[in-house]
């Protein structure tokens, strides 16, 4: 190919990829002359006028120094046959100052008398937006596993599929204490685990496993693990099972040692050193669940003297949060097998409630009746303010603050499932799914973080035309789905889409948008439309898009 077919390929080329945005290049490998379109100037705030003349040195003057080493190794390969063209990713300087991302593509294409590279023609692609979203999804990947690995104990999804193989999808970094191998060991086999189990607790925790997945219960076990640092240890977890469309069945959990908290309960059978100096809260209570005894730790946590409890039943703690029907099966289970465990909430001296883990045992005579029950208890508040900070993270979208479409599934399936809802036949309730028109030309024009800002001042706009009731959720980029209940006609949902609509543009024109930014809102009734979550919103969506459609007709024409 002489030097005169390569130039009128390049042009070509570029005329063909001018209203892409896609820069483009030419570069003379041997004497440096360079030649780029306007988008390539474009991509990093300047016109071609802006950086001319040009070179391969105004290249090397805005890419990032650390990427140009990358770069030079890239073309290195592709000169010498090893690949077939040259790829490489490169942060460049922008004219504001900030950096941007480029994937940049070319390939030599003609080669002097002594095979070397002579001309060489190129692409760049902005994929700025794409590497911040991956940033984001690190960030709050990081923030995830920052906030599993400070919790005291191991959080984790056990997953076993259609054919019984059983992996960990997710294990926080926690689960080396408990089990004594890394996270990425079980990521696709879970027979580390099931192998440091003992022998005298492994057939049961099976079963438990087997049971919990039959009838779609929580699982909730205390056993032992053989580990490999530690030696014997007890550990205790809880978790709950989700049935997958595929057939398998993950469970989402929560494990911790309580090796300490087993031998203290050996010690509290024992009658011996009750009240060691623990900053655990205990009581004592006779048979007829009078209290008898409290120690320092108890007197700290609730504000009572022990003077003051002596001799009342523990029920003046209560919160009053729990029904009578919980305290029932509390009490029936301490009766059926000698201990209890669990959470609840009971009230400070000061009236602040407060949430508590408790374990109860009952101590037996010689004779084998009840003569006392021990209580020990922990503050749990901050556990609980961590656990509701994390379900926040995984419920909630990381911009906007509303719901996401994991929670809007479920929130949906709730509602639809509640017998309250399928009982009511004079109302309708409509699924409203609404996608942004033109929002790229607003987002092109102000800049990412101003379309940003847009989406958090519109998630406001209508939250606030909504009731209490209603859910509001954003389930991709610019598209939102709302859940309105108790409506009596379908006139009210028209006037809500009104206002959609109005709030939408009125707030668009604030951004200057090149283009008018408008709003297509598919509507799907329940139970009109369909009987389904995943029905309504099919539905709604399939409408939506119809809209849209007609809306650039109605542009076009």
């Amino acid at each position: 190919m002489t030097n005169r077919d390569f130039e009128q390929l390049a042009q070509d080329n570029h005329l063909i990829l001018e209203g892409g945005n896609v820069g483009t290049w030419v570069w003379n490998v041997q004497t440096g002359e360079t030649r780029f379109n306007e988008a390539w100037a474009n991509i990093i705030g300047y016109t071609l006028s802006e950086i001319s003349p040009v070179s391969i040195e105004t290249w090397m003057s805005f890419a990032h120094e650390e990427d140009l080493e990358l770069s030079n190794q890239k073309l290195q390969e592709h000169f010498t046959g090893k690949t077939e063209q040259y790829v490489c990713e490169a942060r460049m300087r922008h004219k504001q100052g900030h950096l941007v991302k480029v994937l940049d593509k070319g390939k030599v294409f003609t080669w002097d008398k002594d095979g070397n590279p002579e001309w060489m023609y190129g692409i760049h692609v902005d994929i700025t937006e794409q590497w911040e979203k991956e940033k984001e999804i690190e960030r709050l990947k990081q923030k995830l596993e920052l906030f599993t690995d400070n919790l005291p104990g191991f959080v984790y999804q056990y997953k076993i599929d259609s054919q019984g193989n059983a992996s960990f999808p997710f294990a926080s970094a926690k689960v080396e204490e408990i089990y004594g191998c890394k996270p990425e060991q079980i990521i696709e086999d879970a027979s580390i685990v099931m192998d440091v189990l003992s022998p005298k607790d492994r057939h049961r925790v099976e079963n438990s496993i087997s049971k919990s997945m039959q009838y779609s219960q929580d699982w909730n076990a205390s056993y032992r693990v053989n580990h490999p640092q530690k030696g014997e240890i007890w550990v205790e977890g809880k978790s709950t099972p989700q049935k997958m469309e595929d057939g398998s069945v993950i469970w989402h959990g929560y494990l911790h040692d309580v090796t300490e908290e087993m031998r203290q309960r050996e010690q509290l059978k024992l009658m011996s050193a009750v009240f060691s100096a623990t900053n655990q809260s205990v009581m004592i209570a006779d048979s007829s669940a009078r209290i008898t005894d409290v120690n320092k730790a108890f007197e700290h946590l609730t504000g009572y003297s022990k003077e003051e409890v002596v001799g009342n039943n523990p029920s003046m703690l209560s919160s009053g949060r729990q029904p009578k029907s919980f305290y029932q099966a509390m009490w029936a289970e301490i009766t059926q097998t000698g201990h209890w465990k669990g959470e609840l909430w009971n009230r400070k001296k000061s009236g602040e409630a407060f949430p508590q883990l408790l374990t109860i045992d009952a101590l037996m005579g010689e004779d084998g009746e009840i003569t006392h029950y021990i209580g020990v208890s922990n503050d749990i508040s901050e556990l609980i303010a961590k656990q509701d900070k994390l379900e926040g993270l995984v419920h909630e979208d990381p911009l906007t603050g509303l719901l996401n479409r994991r929670a809007l599934d479920r929130e949906l399936e709730e509602l639809i499932s509640s017998e309250a809802y399928r009982e009511d036949k004079e109302h309708l309730s409509a699924v409203l799914y609404f996608d942004l028109d033109n929002f790229k030309s607003l987002n092109d024009h102000v800049g990412h973080a101003a379309g940003d800002d847009f989406l958090v001042e519109l998630a406001v706009l209508l939250k606030s035309e909504l009731r209490e009731s209603d859910v509001l959720s954003r389930v991709g980029g610019d598209e939102f789905v709302a859940v309105i209940n108790g409506v009596k006609s379908k006139t009210f949902i028209d006037e809500i889409v009104k206002r959609f609509e109005d709030a939408t543009q009125k707030l668009a024109k604030q951004y200057k948008s090149p283009k008018p930014v408008g709003v297509s809102i598919g509507v799907a009734y329940y139970p009109v439309d369909a009987k389904t979550s995943k029905a309504l919103l099919e539905l709604a969506d399939q409408r939506m898009y119809a809209i849209k459609k007609a809306h650039k007709t109605e542009l076009t024409e």
